[in-house]
């Protein structure tokens, strides 16, 4: 019975006749190989390139729904200056806080003006007074209210700077 185990295990190799046959079909292995690794990054190329649209895409519609909201913000300035009643003047600067506060939440800031340096990446100049007292290119005065998000200017102020005559 020893003998028949040792017969089974003997193996007979035979030199394999066709070696361009072997030769070709690795070349065709290595080929699939690199195709499924340049298919794997590509989709994942894709899939990376695709959330960083979705969240453009969020980004740019908010700053839509928040462009909506800002003319609204410029009359509540409005209404506070004709309102004579001291118990509706508080209401509406109530709701004006209310609605700055949601804003400020979804990432929108109010750019400083007045009494700060005219910069304009976030200022607009529409026109210029002269008051010696003051450096030059401080803002003296806000026209119109300007907005960031995510430190994007999504409107610039528009404001009164300082220029001392030369």
């Amino acid at each position: 019975m020893k003998e028949e185990k040792k017969k089974d295990k003997q193996v007979k190799v035979e030199p394999f006749e066709n070696a361009e046959v072997v030769e070709e079909k690795v070349d065709k292995s290595a080929e699939y190989l690199d195709m499924a690794k340049r298919i794997q990054a590509d989709f994942e190329n894709f899939r990376r390139r695709s959330a960083e649209q979705l969240i453009k895409a969020k980004e740019d519609g908010k700053i839509m729904v928040i462009e909506v909201f800002l003319p609204c913000l410029d009359t509540f300035k409005l209404a506070k200056k004709s309102i004579k009643d001291e118990s509706s003047l508080q209401g509406i600067e109530m709701i004006e806080q209310k609605i700055l506060s949601a804003l400020k939440t979804l990432g929108v800031e109010k750019i400083e003006t007045v009494g700060s340096v005219y910069d304009p990446n976030l200022h607009e100049a529409i026109t210029v007074m002269c008051n010696e007292d003051l450096e030059n290119d401080i803002i003296l005065e806000e026209f119109q209210a300007g907005y960031k998000f995510n430190d994007k200017v999504i409107r610039y102020a528009k404001v009164i700077v300082n220029k001392k005559e030369v």
